[in-house]
């Protein structure tokens, strides 16, 4: 969607707004300008696929969470969204981090509203409720994860799309296990970014716990039994990419 597209309708005109800015997320900008190394536009053509987001979602109102660049909310509102909301801190507090997302947005004519919000900050009465939840590589950064499902939880309205690391143990990988490291969420002096990785059975069970009725595993860690012997070999349980869609 392109409010005003004669204002970035050249590769040239969009390379020179967009000069110096670091992407996390491969956007396409449009005009050929698409940001990232061709195995990182790999990596997150592969993501999208995995989510199963819908593909038609006129009538829908969209909330992701941790945005950073605002790659999936740009392709949520590509996807026919009424509204999308886009919120970070983790990326967007730091120097220059919401560079790419106000570019990008610019650049679009895009209509996504931006607030910055932590997870735990999130509240109906602040941002009401949405029909999709993105929650994407934020769990894991969560000193108190299963607060913050319980806020997501009391703002979702039909759909959450969490995607997050799974812990991999040689074995109890059945069981509800949570590591937990003393890092991030406004701790930013700990040399530690990954707070809580859960098993996928206590990934399912915070769900539950938080409020979600309905639970859908859409993917589990690739090369999870090579994984489960290296967590053998080297006596420490290894992570991996799991999908759930929940329901409220």
């Amino acid at each position: 969607m392109r409010l005003d597209s004669m204002t970035y309708d050249s590769a040239g005109k969009i390379q020179e707004r967009i000069k110096g800015i670091r992407w996390a997320h491969p956007i396409d900008l449009g005009h050929g300008v698409v940001q990232g190394e061709w195995h990182i536009r790999r990596r997150f053509e592969r993501r999208l696929k995995l989510m199963q987001i819908p593909q038609n979602l006129k009538g829908w109102s969209v909330l992701d969470i941790g945005a950073w660049d605002g790659y999936f909310s740009f392709e949520c509102e590509r996807r026919g969204a009424d509204r999308v909301l886009a919120i970070d801190t983790y990326a967007w507090d730091t120097p220059h981090g919401m560079d790419g997302f106000m570019a990008a947005r610019e650049i679009l004519g895009s209509k996504v509203e931006y607030k910055r919000m932590d997870v735990q900050h999130i509240s109906l009465e602040e941002i009401g409720k949405f029909d999709l939840v993105l929650f994407f590589g934020v769990l894991y950064h969560l000193r108190n994860p299963i607060i913050g499902l319980e806020k997501i939880a009391s703002v979702t309205n039909k759909l959450l799309i969490c995607e997050t690391h799974v812990l991999l143990p040689f074995i109890h990988e059945r069981h509800a296990l949570i590591p937990f490291f003393p890092g991030d969420e406004e701790t930013r002096g700990i040399p530690y970014d990954l707070c809580a990785i859960p098993t996928l059975k206590c990934l399912k069970d915070m769900l539950l716990a938080a409020g979600f009725k309905e639970l859908d595993v859409k993917y589990t860690p690739s090369f999870r039994y090579w994984k489960k012997f290296v967590a053998l070999l080297k006596n420490m349980p290894q992570s991996g990419r799991g999908v759930v869609h929940a329901r409220v």
